[in-house]
């Protein structure tokens, strides 16, 4: 299935981007080096070129410009080949474990659109 393909039932919207994320896949050791390219409040879309566990739960750490790398745990919801590439796509479900956890996401996130709006509106 194609990652294009899939059905959009997100709440909330999602903001392009290309940053960098270290994700550890369901208690892996080793981390699986990613790009995220996409992002909204309730979690992000990633290529990289391994296949996450589908309903397991991950660890990201999230390259952050603005301050050091965010941690915050997801729910892998997708996972598969990009058609005509060697990456698999992935989506991700927030799963924020306190208050501040929900904090660093939506700051994160703001960090996002705040940069997109500064690129369209200089």
């Amino acid at each position: 299935m194609d990652a294009h393909n899939i059905s959009d039932k997100r709440r909330d919207v999602r903001y392009e981007i290309l940053d960098y994320a270290m994700v550890y896949d369901s208690g892996e050791s080793e981390p699986v080096r990613c790009v995220i390219v996409d992002i909204g409040l309730g979690g992000l879309q990633l290529r990289s070129r391994a296949e996450l566990s589908v309903g397991g739960t991950c660890l990201m750490n999230i390259g952050n410009l603005d301050t050091s790398p965010i941690r915050i745990r997801g729910e892998v919801r997708h996972s598969q080949k990009v058609k005509g590439s060697e990456l698999y796509a992935s989506g991700i479900r927030f799963i924020p474990e306190s208050p501040e956890e929900r904090t660093t996401v939506a700051s994160y996130v703001h960090s996002v659109f705040q940069r997109q709006a500064d690129l369209l509106f200089p």
